[in-house]
C-alpha cells in the first residue's frame, strides 16, 4: 500500500513537473558574450592609418587656427600698448577691429571642429561598420542572446570566459588579410 501511494505521488509529480517538458519548447538559457571596444578598435585593420590621416589633416587646421590666435593677441597686446596715445574714436574704431577679429577666429574655429569630426567620421566609419558586421557574424555564428561592450563601463564583472575580444580582433585581421576564419 505504501508502495503504491508512493508510485502515485511519484507518477502525479512527474505528470505535472514533466508535461510542460514534453508539450512545450523548453526555454533557452540565453548565450551571453561580451567585448572590450577599446581594444578591438584600437587592432582593426585601418585604425592605426585612419588615425594618422586625422592627425596629419588635424595639424594643418591647428596651424590655422594657432596662427589666427597669435594674430589676435598681437592685435590686442598692440592695442593695449597704444590705447592711452588714441583719440576715443580710434579707441573705439580698434575695438571693434579687435571683436571682428575674436568673432572671425571664434567662427573659424567651430567651422574647423565641425569639419574635423566630420572628417573623422568619415575615416572611422568604414572601420566601425567592418566591427559591427564582424559581431553580428560571430554572434549569428556562435548562437549568442547578446553581446556587451565591457568598454561602456555598464559591465561590472564577469567570467573571463565569455569574452569574445580576441577572436573579434582575430576575425577583423583575417578578413582584412583576404582570409576567412571561424
Amino acid at each position: 500500500m505504501r508502495y503504491r501511494v508512493s508510485a502515485i505521488v511519484a507518477a502525479t509529480a512527474l505528470a505535472v513537473l514533466g508535461y510542460r517538458g514534453l508539450g512545450e519548447p523548453q526555454e533557452q538559457v540565453p548565450k551571453l558574450a561580451y567585448i572590450n571596444s577599446n581594444e578591438i578598435i584600437a587592432e582593426a585593420p585601418g585604425a592605426a592609418e585612419a588615425q594618422a590621416t586625422f592627425e596629419r589633416e588635424m595639424a594643418r587646421w591647428q596651424s590655422e587656427i594657432q596662427a589666427m590666435s597669435d594674430s589676435l593677441d598681437e592685435m590686442i597686446s598692440a592695442y593695449e600698448q597704444q590705447q592711452v596715445m588714441l583719440s576715443p574714436e580710434k579707441r573705439q574704431e580698434r575695438q571693434r577691429t579687435i571683436e571682428l577679429k575674436r568673432m572671425e577666429y571664434q567662427q573659424r574655429t567651430l567651422d574647423l571642429e565641425q569639419v574635423a569630426a566630420q572628417r573623422q567620421q568619415e575615416l572611422v566609419q568604414p572601420i566601425f561598420d567592418n566591427i559591427r558586421r564582424v559581431l553580428v557574424s560571430i554572434r549569428q555564428e556562435r548562437g549568442y542572446s547578446m553581446i556587451f561592450d565591457a568598454a561602456g563601463g555598464a559591465l561590472i564583472d564577469a567570467d573571463t570566459t565569455l569574452d569574445i575580444t580576441p577572436l573579434v580582433i582575430e576575425r577583423l585581421r583575417a578578413d582584412a588579410g583576404g582570409g576567412s576564419s571561424n
